[in-house]
């Protein structure tokens, strides 16, 4: 799922794949290491090295591969870690959170063949990541000893994976692509919560009320499993605002928010002050590279420019009966 070419611009430059500039300004001015005056993630690698090797130190038990798979879930951008620990994981002093706990599942990363009639979703590379995110929490919440971390599981990139597959993002195709999107979030989730109640115990009983909106969703095992063996977490999965994060993961779309349109002007400002960079996001970055006929001037589909407040309150309503939580579609920035 690494769609190739990579940005080599001035004192940013790193062998790691950007596809869009926006997220090297929002690495640097948000995620990298710096001491002082001093820069000790030299690059995103660094980073990525440095955080994948503080998560999994919480977990000793795991075998070898336990940490390749987390630096393979975040150096593609398919899992984001809590802004916190991304931030401060393996820095000097850094101390694990316990409150507000959350991780983010880039849903754009989970579309294969992208703009072409065969896109679809990887509905088992979606479900493992799902699950890495839960235990990569679960092992958090067991180092602070905070049996109460509020734990949350949202998304971005949902407006990017709609285009991805094709899909007008205003139309009922969209609603159908995002609606999509969150039945297979919210099902991979259910079941990952209930894997880990397997391994480590049931923290949540869960009875055929609780499973009524799954229906059609879950085998017949998986149900039998789920009501004998409980869950790990309570209600968990939202679509919360993580504006950073989105735009560290190669500028996707924010939540359930759409696509803002190709050569947008975005403003990254963090403790050492701010930058204007010139951005076009995920999707429409790869459109281009991969999707765009030719001679064809613009995205045929709308972006945040024509995007209405009703077209945004279908997809959340679409969205919402997936989520533990309420979804909501705050104003995009035009």
């Amino acid at each position: 799922m690494d769609y190739g070419f990579r940005y080599r611009s001035g004192v940013h430059a790193t062998p790691t794949s950007f596809v869009d500039p926006v997220a090297v300004e929002a690495w640097d001015a948000w995620f990298r290491w710096r001491e002082g005056n001093d820069l000790r993630d030299l690059t995103i690698d660094a980073t990525w090295s440095r955080v994948t090797g503080a998560l999994s130190s919480l977990s000793p038990g795991h075998p070898v591969q336990h940490e390749q798979q987390i630096g393979d879930a975040i150096s593609s951008w398919r899992l984001l870690p809590d802004e916190r620990i991304l931030a401060g994981a393996g820095t000097r002093g850094f101390a694990w959170p316990s409150r507000g706990l959350n991780a983010t599942i880039n849903i754009a990363r989970f579309v294969s063949l992208p703009f072409t009639q065969r896109a679809s979703f990887q509905v088992d590379a979606l479900a493992a990541t799902v699950l890495l995110a839960l235990r990569l929490m679960d092992d958090v919440r067991q180092a602070t000893g905070c049996d109460d971390a509020q734990l949350r599981l949202g998304i971005v990139g949902l407006a990017d994976a709609v285009a991805l597959l094709g899909a007008d993002y205003t139309g009922p195709s969209g609603v159908a692509a995002a609606e999509e999107a969150a039945r297979l979030f919210a099902a991979a989730s259910l079941v990952a919560s209930n894997q880990l109640a397997c391994e480590r115990g049931s923290l949540v009983v869960s009875d055929e009320h609780a499973l009524r909106r799954f229906s059609g969703q879950l085998s017949v095992t998986e149900r039998r499993t789920i009501l004998r063996h409980g869950l790990r977490f309570g209600p968990l999965t939202t679509a919360d605002s993580q504006p950073h994060l989105a735009l560290l993961a190669n500028n996707v779309a924010d939540a359930l928010q759409p696509l803002r349109g190709e050569r947008q002007t975005y403003e990254v400002r963090g403790p050492r002050g701010g930058r204007q960079v010139v951005g076009s996001g995920f999707a429409l970055t790869l459109w281009r590279q991969l999707g765009a006929r030719s001679g064809e001037e613009a995205y045929p589909h709308p972006t945040a420019a024509t995007t209405t407040a009703e077209h945004q309150g279908r997809i959340e309503a679409t969205v919402k009966p997936w989520l533990d939580y309420p979804a909501h579609t705050t104003a995009v920035q035009r």
